[in-house]
């Protein structure tokens, strides 16, 4: 006579009261540590792309800005490129930065720049002339239609300095310092220089902050 083999009967043994309010708040505070560290990453990367943006904004502005200024040019007798000059604006003339350069002799029309912070963002306007450099403004320049404000540094309350321009009547040499001018500007033919400051910021309730700055001659082409 055969034995009959007995089936293995599983466990169907389950977790105790204790063991449930025991592992409960431990997964709690596991869940809550992930949520934090998702929540920081979340925030860091957000304010890494933004600080990544307001950097490469400022270095496009500062190479524009050098180049309008340092060719800040008029091409009429007894006229000064400058005709605005304040802390957190500024209106100049300079020769169109896509013509040629004044060394080759071409003709290239003249743009009429400003810059402005608004909002905590510097924003861009300009017009350009129909006529042309040299040959025929001896009647005076004629102007376009005027642009839209653009903003090429930040978003709202980005840049957070009030002194973001100021203008020098030497620009410093051979060990000299530059003379700084006192605002109100009224003397706009003096300029020779513009110094140009950017703090910015960005935002957050921990913002990342630094500051880009640079001190831009004025060739003084006539």
């Amino acid at each position: 006579m055969y034995a009959t083999r007995r089936p293995d009967l599983r466990s169907e043994r389950a977790f105790t009261l204790v063991e449930l309010l025991v592992a409960m708040p431990i997964m709690l505070v596991v869940m809550g540590g992930l949520v934090l560290l998702l929540t920081t990453v979340t925030h860091w990367g957000s304010q890494t792309q933004e600080e990544t943006t307001l950097q490469t904004e400022a270095r496009s502005a500062m190479n524009r800005l050098e180049t309008e200024i340092r060719g800040a040019f008029v091409g009429q007798a007894n006229s000064v490129p400058f005709t605005a000059a304040t802390a957190t604006s500024m209106t100049f003339e300079t020769p169109d930065e896509a013509a040629a350069s004044l060394a080759t002799g071409a003709s290239f029309h003249l743009l009429q720049v400003s810059y402005r912070v608004s909002s905590g963002t510097l924003q861009r306007q300009f017009q350009a002339t129909s006529n042309t450099y040299p040959g025929s403004v001896t009647s005076g320049w004629t102007w376009g239609t005027l642009s839209p404000w653009a903003t090429v540094v930040g978003s709202s309350n980005s840049i957070t300095n009030a002194d973001v321009f100021s203008y020098y009547s030497t620009p410093g040499s051979g060990g000299s310092a530059p003379v700084l001018m006192s605002f109100p500007i009224t003397n706009y033919q003096a300029i020779v220089a513009v110094g140009v400051k950017l703090t910015l910021s960005t935002g957050g309730s921990q913002p990342e902050r630094y500051t880009v700055n640079d001190l831009i001659a004025v060739r003084g082409d006539t």
